[in-house]
């Protein structure tokens, strides 16, 4: 019997994300499937059918991204799975053509996700954007490189509390970065503390605000793993999201995470590749840190997300350069397209002259944020000079002043 691919009957979504969980080793608690309920467009949302047995599935968000100088529409691809029993039958890319194709047709220019494995989705054209760091450092041995003086002060949260805190200062940072997803107050379910004691019996997550007389400047989320030895105590502080909108804030909320009593270690993941605690730690290398992939990105509609960021350190930058883009993949984007830049802002125009530099559609996706540059890409033998001084010209326009950063997986 052939697999049919379709839309999910709404009947059925907690069944597809439940499919989904065997595909990756894992369960989904009653309360996640509602959470995702909540910010799931159902049409959107795709069911692979042997028979009547879901085999495969995938979904798209409606989201906005946060760009260099502004804000795109985006859809994040997530629960994409196939069953063991089902692969290597086509399945997975029959998906893959059905959601990007859903992202134009609504007009969203970029395509996002998190990749369980990078080598697959760089087949339909993602490219790597973002870089996490993941920590699992040694608080009392890291230390802070200076004695900053103490300003401010943390407060706990009880369990329901702290929305109208932590909104202001998760957009202020996201107005720093580009890669930030747009929370709505569904968005927020689920990143916030909802109940005091976890059912398990474990230490509940806690969210802490950090403020000043200016009012909030930053927030996180965590939580403790206890552990007792004959030494004395030596848990583990899980910090599930920490942010700032101020360089003050961003100190202090990590002074206090490193803090936090009865602990040794702290553990988390997602940071950007020059998140500050590098900076402010006197002893990095105890901060164990290792370097991975983040978000991967694919652009969707080349000349609209093109036209829909900034250029330049400043955002202010003047320049032009043409791309040679190849994309098999989605081949409205194929050519060669002149981007003249006029103080930060981009007009994009399909042209013949000979191009500055060649790429694919990866190689786009990885620079459009600022994560990466033209030049790097060529030396890992992705991206093709074609003119002389056209990898400068790149350069000048597509990176940032900081790096991207996708603090939420989705």
């Amino acid at each position: 019997m052939s697999v049919e691919i379709r839309t999910c009957p709404p009947d059925r979504f907690a069944e597809l994300l439940r499919t989904a969980e065997i595909a990756f080793g894992e369960g989904s608690a009653d309360d996640v499937i509602e959470r995702v309920r909540k910010v799931a467009d159902p049409e959107r949302f795709l069911a692979a059918l042997d028979g009547d047995t879901i085999v495969g599935t995938g979904g798209v968000f409606t989201l906005n991204l946060s760009v260099p100088g502004g804000d795109l529409p985006a859809g994040g691809v997530t629960w994409v799975s196939v069953l063991p029993s089902h692969r290597r039958r086509g399945i997975l890319r029959g998906m893959m053509r059905l959601m990007v194709d859903d992202c134009h047709a609504r007009n969203e220019p970029l395509a996002i996700l998190w990749a369980s494995e990078g080598t697959i989705y760089q087949r339909f054209g993602y490219g790597l954007a973002t870089l996490a760091l993941t920590m699992d450092a040694e608080t009392s041995a890291a230390g802070f490189a200076r004695e900053w003086p103490v300003e401010g002060s943390c407060r706990l949260l009880r369990a329901g509390e702290g929305l109208d805190l932590v909104t202001p200062v998760y957009e202020a940072a996201r107005a720093q970065r580009a890669g930030f997803l747009g929370r709505t107050p569904d968005w927020w379910v689920g990143q916030l503390p909802l109940v005091d004691k976890d059912a398990k019996g474990g230490e509940a997550r806690r969210l802490v605000v950090y403020e000043t007389d200016r009012g909030p400047e930053a927030y996180a989320v965590y939580k403790i793993k206890a552990d007792w030895g004959h030494r004395g105590p030596s848990g583990t502080i899980i910090v599930e999201e920490a942010l700032g909108s101020t360089e003050r804030g961003t100190r202090e909320i990590w002074r206090f995470l490193f803090n936090v009593d009865l602990t040794r270690t702290l553990k988390t993941w997602r940071l950007p590749a020059d998140h500050p605690v590098l900076l402010l730690a006197s002893e990095p290398r105890r901060l164990g840190i290792c370097v991975g992939d983040g978000l991967w990105l694919r652009i969707v509609d080349v000349h609209t997300a093109l036209e829909g960021r900034s250029y330049g350190i400043d955002g202010r930058a003047s320049g032009s350069v043409i791309l040679e883009l190849r994309d098999e993949y989605c081949p409205w984007n194929a050519g060669r397209w002149a981007v003249e830049v006029a103080e930060g802002r981009a007009h994009v125009t399909a042209t013949k002259a000979e191009p500055d530099v060649a790429l694919d559609a990866n190689d786009l996706g990885s620079i459009f944020l600022g994560g990466f540059t033209a030049t790097a890409l060529a030396r890992a033998g992705r991206v093709v000079e074609m003119r002389t001084g056209g990898l400068a010209a790149a350069d000048r326009l597509f990176p940032t002043a900081v790096q991207p950063w996708c603090p939420q997986e989705f």
